[in-house]
């Protein structure tokens, strides 16, 4: 009767403790799952105000660009009528120098001719006195034609002076326009830098606090399996418990009624309680949980090297403006990494080289066929150091960093596709930046 009683207490007692442990394990992952999702709705929460503030840079830059654009406008303006001032310039030069020949050679003809003589002798020698005024009013048409030129003469060169201190204005104006609107874009563009650089970072903190959650969920999902199966172990005993106090019971009132077997009863009891033992013993065993093994994290591999030694990323594959004043929409297909001139390009994986050429708009450029559905990209390169068919290196320096092509300025234009001038996909995750 002991290890039956002892079988009994045990069950209920395994039953008491381990439920409760598992309930309790169980709990705690309910617990680390719901922090995990806090913290990944805190992110999620700094990365859409990233975002925002980024869209509002863009903004700003787009209007920034628009204002460029339409500075560029004037300036083309101010431009054309600086050249008419020129021009008015160069013909009122043209006068000014006529009328300066007109006035030496009159000035010298009355040098040579004696001309107040001449006039004085014109008028006392005529034949009546409407002769004489007639003479007397040519003398005084002529000298003052000669005024009203020298008149001329002062207002256009007052105008000459006037012109070209106005044209000196307008240029100064566009140049300290041109000079704040380039400022702003510069600021602008290093913050919104700065913004993509922490969105990435924020990016990258989201994607670890997922896999985290995923863990605790997976580890979770294990504790319940767990508790299931000890619960299910916890009932068989109990039915094995229940079953054999029955039998004890039996065997108990059987005795009463028959002295004669009480031997027999006494067998048959020991015989039960060795197993009932036996059957406690492994319960005990059982009781203990099984602990999950640790996930291996995969493997981390890349295979894309950097084109450049030192990485300075002015662009990223997104949408953005044309950047030479058209004011449309365009996908930017790959990555801008800004250096001096000449800087060395290495390809970013092995492969054949299948275009070495120029292109009006990617400039001189440099295509790499890597045999695995990618073609790498490097564009506005100011040399060559490979050429078409030639087999490659990752490493391998492919040309120099330039601004040859539609270009604003020295940088190298690094893009993935999957074909050739087709299928751009964004070059940063392969990267890693």
């Amino acid at each position: 009767m002991f290890n039956i009683k002892k079988l009994t207490i045990l069950t209920l007692s395994s039953a008491l403790l381990i439920g409760p442990v598992l309930t309790v394990q169980a709990d705690e992952y309910d617990t680390k799952i719901q922090q995990q999702t806090e913290k990944i709705s805190n992110l999620e929460g700094e990365q859409q105000a990233a975002q925002n503030t980024l869209i509002a840079l863009e903004t700003q830059i787009s209007q920034i660009e628009a204002e460029i654009a339409e500075t560029s406008a004037k300036k083309v303006k101010e431009e054309e009528r600086l050249n008419e001032i020129n021009l008015e310039i160069a013909d009122l030069k043209v006068a000014i120098e006529k009328r300066n020949k007109q006035l030496e050679e009159q000035a010298r003809n009355v040098q040579v001719n004696q001309t107040g003589n001449n006039i004085l002798e014109a008028v006392l020698t005529a034949d009546s006195l409407n002769e004489a005024l007639g003479r007397a009013m040519a003398v005084t048409t002529i000298v003052n034609a000669n005024n009203e030129i020298i008149e001329t003469q002062k207002e256009d060169q007052e105008q000459l002076e006037k012109l070209s201190e106005e044209a000196q204005q307008r240029l100064a104006t566009i140049e300290a326009q041109a000079k704040v609107l380039a400022e702003k874009e510069e600021n602008l563009t290093a913050t919104r830098l700065d913004q993509q650089v922490a969105i990435n970072e924020l990016q990258g903190m989201i994607a670890t606090e997922k896999k985290q959650k995923e863990k605790f969920e997976k580890q979770k999902q294990e504790a319940i399996k767990r508790r299931e199966a000890e619960l299910k172990a916890i009932a068989e005993e109990k039915a094995r418990a229940a079953a054999a106090q029955a039998a004890y019971e039996k065997e108990e009132a059987a005795r009463a009624k028959a002295a004669a077997e009480a031997q027999v009863v006494v067998q048959e009891e020991t015989s039960n309680n060795n197993t009932v033992t036996n059957s406690s013993d492994n319960a005990v065993v059982s009781d203990t949980p099984q602990q999950p093994a640790t996930p291996t994290p995969p493997p981390a591999s890349s295979g894309w090297g950097m084109p450049v030694s030192n990485v300075s990323v002015s662009s990223r594959f997104s949408w953005r403006t044309d950047p030479f004043g058209s004011g449309a929409s365009e996908l930017h297909n790959g990555i801008d990494m800004v250096g001096s001139s000449g800087t060395p390009i290495f390809a970013s994986k092995a492969g054949t080289v299948v275009q070495a050429s120029y292109d009006p708009s990617a400039g001189n450029h440099v295509i790499i066929d890597h045999g695995d559905g990618y073609y790498t990209y490097y564009m506005h390169l100011s040399s060559f150091a490979v050429s078409a068919g030639q087999s490659v290196g990752q490493g391998t320096t492919v040309g120099g960093m330039g601004t040859t092509g539609s270009s604003t300025g020295v940088h190298l234009h690094f893009a993935i596709a999957t074909g050739i001038w087709s299928g751009f996909i964004d070059p940063g995750p392969l990267l890693g930046i």
